[in-house]
């Protein structure tokens, strides 16, 4: 009887383990800041705020517009959005500005410009537009916001660390980070 029941229980031991990493495997590629404590459960993963430990906002299918970047080329990235945490999370949607943006290692020139005047005319569809993801929608959505243009100034495998800034339900701003590969092409001369 005694050896049944320690069978049992090392058996659910292993299986609750299982469970356990199948659940959070997935997501140990991706780096989640949000409000302030830190904890650290891989080298390559950075998680702030535990709420968000179980799965919490995804980054997915990033890619840059146009796909192929060459050497003198502006773009910009697209991304899915996924609200994998049990809240609804919320954002600017306006022609303004965007809550994706992207900080790089090597071969591309961020340059800053006026040309958007936020808030300028309200009763316009120009207007500031919350968007609200409730837990499982995803959006799909363009980073650099108006002004802001990335161009490729140089060709060879390129880093881009792109961020997602976003408000949780109760008013707190969080963000997610992740980094994104590409090749920058030479110029089609």
């Amino acid at each position: 009887m005694r050896y049944e029941t320690d069978h049992k229980i090392i058996y659910a031991t292993i299986m609750a383990s299982l469970l356990a990493i199948l659940t959070i495997y997935p997501f140990l590629q991706e780096k989640v800041y949000a409000l302030s404590t830190t904890f650290v459960i891989d080298s390559n993963v950075i998680y702030h705020n535990t709420a968000f430990l179980s799965g919490g906002v995804l980054l997915l299918a990033i890619h840059t517009q146009p796909i192929v970047v060459h050497v003198g080329n502006f773009f910009h990235f697209h991304a899915m959005i996924l609200n994998n945490s049990p809240g609804t999370i919320s954002f600017i949607a306006e022609p303004c500005d965007s809550t994706l943006s992207a900080i790089f290692n090597k071969n591309v020139v961020e340059k800053h410009e006026v040309s958007c005047f936020p808030g300028a005319s309200s009763s316009t569809s120009a207007a500031v537009h919350l968007l609200k993801l409730r837990p499982g929608e995803k959006v799909s959505i363009i980073g650099t916001s108006v002004g802001t243009t990335y161009q490729a100034v140089a060709s060879g495998m390129t880093i881009a660390s792109l961020t997602f800034h976003y408000q949780l339900e109760n008013g707190a701003s969080a963000s997610i980070m992740k980094s994104y590969e590409f090749n920058i092409m030479p110029s089609k001369t």
